[in-house]
């Protein structure tokens, strides 16, 4: 059944390949969360597992399909990131070639590049560098409010020559912003549910409930090794109603924060899209590379975690038929 499913979905995958694989697909697929949890036999819980397991494979292959591609684009990506670090320090792809290469070049060679780098980006001598590395953190402080004085008022001296650079240190501090915003809004939101998925499983009762249905299963074992039965069919009664017990009181619970997990999971997928144009564009800013990735790796790997939550929809049915 599980292998079935699987090669449906890829057909449909493969049919859809020229077009991107995204985290709507993969909700697509998803199984109703169950009605009747405790309910449910044994047949009806594999094939609600097939499914879950088939579609996390799905959803594995398609991440391994995406970095296969970032390593295929990644000579691509090394020289942009090559040339944004030649254009910022002044320096030629041949001097460039020669500092990742430090081994074959004197000491006095590689200071003087690292030193003509420096000149070019920051103002700054090697020996500026090294005498740094002798102040104490006051010394240091003080340095850096100097620096920073300096800089300002080159600035204010001619302020169209900086304005490109004080335009990208605007746009890069803005993103940057922006982007931890949604990161720490997104995991504030899944801690929350996190905790509530851990709340119910810290009860103290439903501990003392399992505690006492392993024990009442050791002692039915043992009643049925001595021929006694009828107690041990009478004991196996009162484990089935605690069992009942158990996941009638538990199930709702889970199903409540499960169900809402859903509704967040399909509801936050435009703010991951959102996070993932405002990193690709801070990635850019900061290293000049333009990653040209599919939308949609964050919102897949938020629909895998959703799918981890929803595989737990039985666990506190813990009837074996």
């Amino acid at each position: 059944m599980k292998t079935l499913f699987l090669l449906i979905v890829s057909i449909i995958l493969i049919s859809t390949s020229f077009s991107q694989v995204t985290p709507e697909a993969f909700v697509g697929m998803l199984p109703a969360i169950p009605g009747n949890a405790c309910l449910d036999q044994l047949a009806v819980k594999n094939a609600f597992f097939n499914k879950i397991d088939s579609i996390s494979e799905l959803i594995e292959n398609e991440r391994s399909r995406r970095d296969e591609e970032i390593d295929a684009n990644s000579d691509v990506y090394e020289k942009q990131a090559m040339d944004k670090i030649a254009k910022q320090y002044g320096l030629s792809q041949e001097e460039l070639e020669k500092l990742q290469n430090e081994d074959e070049m004197t000491e006095e060679e590689t200071e003087a590049l690292i030193s003509k780098a420096l000149q070019n980006s920051n103002n700054l001598s090697t020996e500026e560098i090294k005498n740094l590395e002798k102040l104490n953190k006051e010394g240091t402080e003080a340095w850096s409010e100097a620096y920073g004085d300096e800089k300002m008022a080159e600035i204010q001296s001619d302020p169209e020559k900086n304005q490109e650079e004080q335009l990208k240190n605007k746009n890069t501090y803005e993103l940057g912003t922006l982007q931890k915003h949604i990161l720490d809004s997104l995991k504030a939101v899944e801690s929350k549910f996190a905790q509530q998925f851990a709340e119910i499983d810290k009860d103290p009762e439903a501990k003392i409930m399992i505690k006492n249905i392993d024990e009442w299963e050791l002692e039915a074992l043992a009643l049925m090794g001595e021929g006694n039965n009828a107690k041990a069919i009478a004991l196996q009664e009162k484990i089935n109603a605690e069992k009942e017990k158990y996941c009638n009181k538990y199930t709702p619970a889970y199903l409540d924060v499960l169900k809402r997990y859903d509704s967040y999971t399909k509801s936050c997928l435009p703010v991951c899209y959102r996070l993932e144009a405002i990193s690709a564009q801070l990635t850019k800013l900061q290293t000049g590379v333009d990653m040209k990735q599919e939308p949609g790796l964050v919102g897949i790997g938020k629909v895998a975690d959703y799918l981890g939550k929803l595989r737990g929809v039985y666990k506190y049915n813990l009837n074996k038929n």
